[in-house]
């Protein structure tokens, strides 16, 4: 387990290779995955397991109420899955900004940080059902897949535009801000 770690981590096996293999985990082996993540990013194990008991009732949460509930303003909210892909799609957006957003996720218990994903035309926001997030880092995909399942917070304020709010424990074990901004992008699932 820790040789895959250290490869993913390292990015030395591609997202495809990563992907297979935690496709094949058992939950108690993916748990193992994380806490070995978050040493090598010289995350405690504990903080990390605090960090994914917290999204996972966030998590449990939203799925009893069928949905997040959208914030003032937010025309949607709700999880958008992960999808591998190759090269990028037609409509393909990375990150253009990050920022610091406490309350992205209305718990302002843990610091949370906000992606922005913006087209200049009415984006595929207009369907969030259809958004797909990946990843050109082994490392993101691996951190991602194992403090979130794949499932990422997404909202948005305009059709413009899509937001990501990522708990900032996750962030720092996936490579931290300008890492995830450069790497992640969101696409529509064709």
């Amino acid at each position: 387990m820790e040789r895959f770690v250290d490869l993913a981590f390292k990015e030395q096996w591609s997202v495809l290779q990563v992907e297979e293999v935690w496709n094949h985990l058992d939950e108690k082996q993916k748990q193992q995955v994380g806490v070995l993540l978050a040493i090598k990013a010289g995350v405690q194990p504990h903080n990390w397991l605090e960090f994914i008991h917290r999204e996972s009732l966030l998590s449990k949460t939203a799925v009893m109420k069928e949905s997040f509930v959208a914030s003032q303003g937010e025309l949607w909210r709700q999880y958008i899955e992960n999808i591998w892909t190759w090269g990028y799609p037609p409509g393909t957006t990375f990150a253009s900004s990050y920022w610091n957003s406490p309350l992205c996720d209305n718990d302002p218990s843990d610091p949370d940080w906000a992606f922005w994903f913006w087209q200049p035309y009415e984006w595929y926001s207009r369907n969030p059902d259809g958004l797909r997030w990946t990843t050109t880092s082994a490392r993101v995909y691996l951190t991602f897949m194992a403090a979130y399942g794949g499932n990422l917070n997404g909202y948005a304020y305009s059709w413009q535009e899509a937001r990501l709010c990522l708990g900032t424990t996750a962030v720092d074990v996936a490579g931290g801000p300008d890492y995830v901004r450069q790497t992640i992008f969101l696409s529509p699932n064709h």
